[in-house]
């Protein structure tokens, strides 16, 4: 059991997933098919031995309480730890303008009670797999307040324009963390996962909240970084990291899993990405049904041609139907004959008039949750 409580940290409103975070916070947006955006980061700290977890939530948590429940799904020991979810309480404040800050301040109580030693935070918009008990472990070693997880990216004067980059001096020690600014093409950026004794969070949890009524984690560690006293150190990830920060890069982020290298390090045995699973029957193909390069979820009824997707649970697709390089979400209905090219489909909508539909790779077509076309 790794000495430290996990925080599963929600986004700042300059993330936003046109359309998709409409209906749902980001923490429940579905992942190839039949996970939840929240599966990964809740997975990553059980397999590291993490027992108590926070997932704090800006959006209506409704779905959150249906998928987590009792958590038993992912892994953990309830009678020696539990997954917890924390909704933004606003007082009648837009919930954009409630910043984590905010939360963990309300919750401080609870965060003061908790017996582990430190504090681990990890947000949802960035899939990656790595051990929590590992970073802890260099994060003591390097003597730092705090330790920063960043990755070396390139193509960032196109990509990652809503992350924040960080500069770092002598031994990787942090000196600012600014959004993005799409001025250079290499970037360290940061994985928005911090790790710092429980005693430091507190302290800058209540020093953030007196200092400004709008400071997140991210204000609050670039101030500090600045001090000559205060040591933010700078932890290098070398594996692969999918990012979400828009409607493009959420749509690239699961179509990436059709490579099956990314596959293969996502589906990893060793290192599980736990879920709620439920007893719906095995897809079944039906006359000329068929699919190739495709992740199919259980489920389903495949009458049409699909190809380069990812369809969800539970999908109808009718005959003579064309799917290609789409994300069908679970419950979706596609009608006989139609023809869909880089469309988002959202959870129980029907495509049974519109024959043609078709975005872009870039600019992918979004059809709305429960919506008739």
């Amino acid at each position: 059991m790794a000495n430290a409580m996990g925080i599963i940290a929600y986004n700042d409103s300059s993330l936003y997933v046109r359309g998709i975070e409409k209906y749902r916070p980001l923490a429940a947006f579905s992942y190839v098919g039949r996970y939840r955006l929240v599966d990964i980061p809740i997975s990553n700290m059980t397999n590291s031995g993490l027992e108590e977890i926070d997932v704090y939530t800006n959006g209506d948590p409704k779905v959150l309480f249906d998928h987590i429940g009792s958590a038993r799904h992912y892994n953990i020991n309830n009678k020696h730890g539990h997954v917890g979810i924390i909704p933004v309480f606003t007082d009648g404040t837009p919930v954009e303008y409630v910043t984590d800050i905010d939360s963990y301040y309300n919750n401080i109580y609870n965060i003061e009670q908790d017996p582990n030693d430190y504090v681990i935070i990890a947000p949802v918009n960035f899939i990656y797999k790595i051990n929590y008990s590992d970073l802890l472990d260099q994060h003591i070693a390097s003597g730092a307040d705090v330790s920063v997880l960043y990755k070396d990216v390139d193509g960032a004067r196109m990509n990652y324009l809503n992350n924040f980059a960080i500069t770092m001096g002598t031994n990787k020690m942090v000196e600012t963390l600014i959004r993005n600014p799409g001025t250079e093409e290499h970037i360290s950026m940061s994985l928005s996962t911090y790790v710092m004794s429980k005693k430091v969070f507190l302290e800058l949890v209540r020093e953030a909240k007196a200092y400004s009524a709008l400071y997140w984690m991210t204000d609050i560690l670039n101030l500090k970084a600045s001090q000559e006293d205060f040591k933010v150190k700078g932890i290098p990830y070398r594996g692969p990291v999918f990012s979400i920060n828009d409607l493009r890069s959420y749509f690239s982020a699961n179509m990436l899993m059709l490579n099956e290298e990314n596959m293969r390090f996502f589906n990893d045995p060793d290192w599980p990405i736990y879920t709620r699973t439920n007893d719906s029957s095995p897809t079944i193909y039906v006359g000329n049904g068929t699919a190739q390069g495709a992740l199919i979820s259980n489920g389903c009824t495949v009458a049409g041609d699909v190809r380069n997707s990812i369809v969800g649970r539970g999908v109808k697709i009718g005959a003579g139907a064309h799917i290609d390089n789409c994300l069908l979400m679970p419950g979706a209905e596609i009608g006989e004959n139609a023809i869909l090219t880089n469309v988002i489909v959202d959870k129980d909508a029907r495509i049974i008039h519109k024959k043609e539909l078709a975005g872009y790779e870039e600019d992918p077509l979004y059809i709305a949750r429960r919506e008739v076309v």
